[in-house]
């Protein structure tokens, strides 16, 4: 009887613990555009994460605005959540755009949120200039990073204590991803896919948006 009765005890936390981790929320993944961001590095990342299925992982536009901007490119956009509302983000994903360079630099508040998110963050991304903002918040001191390859001297200069890598596609330093920017932005959004679900699904992935060997290179031999 003790036994059957153990047996059953057994089975219920079983059914429990299965119940709880079918219930675990999605990943969330917000993307931060402020006014004029550069289309592929948006773009990228954003189609990398909405291959991987809603139930395990969601997809936010943050913004300093819900007003309606538009891309470097005229593309209209509006944001999901701003930096006022944004819930818990576990993939801090920061593009670059026309502003990265100099005044997206000067918006502290938009660097205390960027600041602020990343310390909650499973994973710290940024591509093409965007490595300028996570600097300004202080996310690349004594660390390696990369940025758009015309950049890496003016990243140096700025912050010294960041230690910038030229010539690399993707560097990566504990939980802070930066990428070059254009192509790369996938290549490093399928980085953190690999990390959060596996190889076999970031290269299922890869395989969807026609990605050809050497981009499957830059993904699985990434500093």
């Amino acid at each position: 009887m003790a036994r059957a009765l153990s047996t059953a005890c057994l089975t219920v936390l079983l059914l429990v613990g299965i119940a709880g981790a079918e219930q675990a929320p999605p990943i969330t993944v917000g993307i931060l555009l402020l006014n004029q961001p550069f289309i592929t590095e948006l773009a990228g990342p954003l189609d990398v994460y909405h291959h991987v299925p809603t139930e395990r992982l969601r997809v936010l536009i943050v913004s300093d605005t819900d007003r309606e901007q538009v891309t470097y490119e005229g593309m209209p956009f509006r944001a999901n959540v701003t930096i006022d509302n944004a819930p818990k983000i576990d993939v801090l994903v920061v593009p670059s755009g026309a502003g990265s360079l100099d005044a997206d630099q000067k918006n502290e508040r938009v660097i205390n949120w960027i600041r602020k998110a990343a310390r909650e963050a499973r994973f710290v991304t940024s591509h093409c200039e965007g490595a300028f903002l996570l600097a300004a918040a202080g996310l690349l001191d004594g660390k390696d990073a990369t940025t758009f390859p015309t950049d890496t001297d003016a990243l140096q200069k700025k912050y010294a204590s960041c230690r910038v890598q030229k010539g690399q596609r993707i560097v990566i330093d504990g939980n802070v991803i930066t990428s070059a920017g254009g192509l790369a932005s996938y290549e490093a959004a399928l980085y953190v896919v690999k990390r959060l679900f596996g190889k076999d699904e970031a290269m299922t992935i890869g395989s969807a948006l026609v990605f050809g060997p050497s981009n499957f290179e830059a993904l699985t031999s990434a500093r």
